[in-house]
């Protein structure tokens, strides 16, 4: 059976206009998500993964400005929104948690009140109501003794019990897509384990899609189903989790992998890093974006952007090598 789309995004495309230049900070990218999918977005800082889904949920703030491509949430353009609409649909259809809680919550204002706001902002309910659904939400995400909590301030909360909050914040309108940029990065390791847990958990009660945007290869395998690797503003690769991890068809990819420490390696093995330093967006090059830094470097790398090329299962590589490669198989290439 095939699954239903609720996103769709396609040659998307946003840049930064500065006094220095145009920074390309989204280079064309495309990919899809499914009903009740958790999907990654990877890569380093700088490589376009926020700006992306700024971009989905009518964040983009000035000097930064789409200009091309189409984001089709249920069929519909949200790039043609008014800012009414937009207000409308960023909370009810698609919510976000931000990566630091602290800056996200008001300070002067209860945690219950900024809950309840949220309800009552989008849905027309009466006090009680909103009151009820954000104790309810609370409770779901984990925070005991409720009716307390509700009356205290961001500051009287650890981080970990913060990010829970945001986590409620961002679910208490029952979204169909939650996109979470970096959630679990400015938090301890145990606490980190936690907020994976309670999202796996949620994900699992709620049946909601989610995007994942972290540069933790580890959290990806943890809690998502596909995984579109960025870099230079592009996705370089995509496909399933398994898939993408176990079989790396970029180059980029597979240094990133190489770069992770592993439970299974020996005790004397290093970590090999990736060499050189991340493209300049306000410069950036003509081909391949990784080509300077990528031990397999042709000339037609620096001088064109090599199509996807399809390595089974829906897993595509945008990399000349797997392109050649193909055509000496007799692969399809996208």
């Amino acid at each position: 059976m095939e699954k239903k789309k609720l996103l769709e995004v396609k040659d998307l495309r946003v840049s930064f206009f500065t006094p220095a230049g145009e920074v390309k900070a989204v280079g064309g990218i495309s990919y899809d998500l499914n009903y009740g999918e958790v999907m990654g977005i990877v890569g380093e800082s700088g490589s376009g993964k926020s700006v992306e889904a700024y971009s989905i949920i009518g964040l983009l703030q000035s000097p930064g400005k789409v200009i091309g491509g189409e984001i089709l949430f249920e069929g519909e353009n949200i790039l043609t929104y008014d800012e009414k609409k937009m207000r409308a649909f960023r909370g009810n259809s698609v919510s976000m948690i931000f990566q630091n809680p602290m800056t996200c919550l008001n300070p002067v204002y209860t945690v219950g009140n900024q809950l309840m706001e949220a309800v009552l902002c989008h849905e027309h309910v009466s006090k009680e109501e909103a009151k009820k659904r954000a104790m309810e939400m609370l409770t779901l995400v984990g925070i005991n003794n409720v009716e307390k909590r509700m009356k205290q301030y961001p500051h009287e909360f650890s981080g970990g019990m913060r990010q829970r909050v945001m986590i409620a914040m961002g679910m208490i309108c029952n979204p169909k897509l939650l996109i979470a940029d970096e959630p679990t990065t400015a938090l301890d390791v145990t606490i980190q384990a936690q907020i994976l847990e309670l999202m796996k958990e949620l994900k699992e009660k709620i049946q909601m899609s989610c995007i994942f945007i972290t540069h933790n290869l580890g959290v990806v395998a943890e809690i998502c189903d596909k995984v579109s690797v960025m870099y230079g503003g592009r996705i370089i690769e995509q496909g399933l989790v398994d898939d993408v991890f176990e079989h790396p068809a970029h180059p980029y990819t597979q240094g990133l992998l190489r770069s992770m420490p592993r439970v299974d390696a020996e005790s004397y093995e290093r970590l090999i890093p990736i060499e050189g330093t991340p493209v300049d967006l306000l410069n950036a090059p003509q081909g391949c974006p990784f080509a300077p830094r990528c031990e397999h470097c042709r000339r037609i790398c620096l001088d064109e952007m090599p199509d996807y090329t399809s390595v089974g299962n829906g897993h595509q590589s945008a990399c000349w090598l797997n392109a050649l490669q193909a055509l000496e198989g007799g692969s399809e290439v996208a």
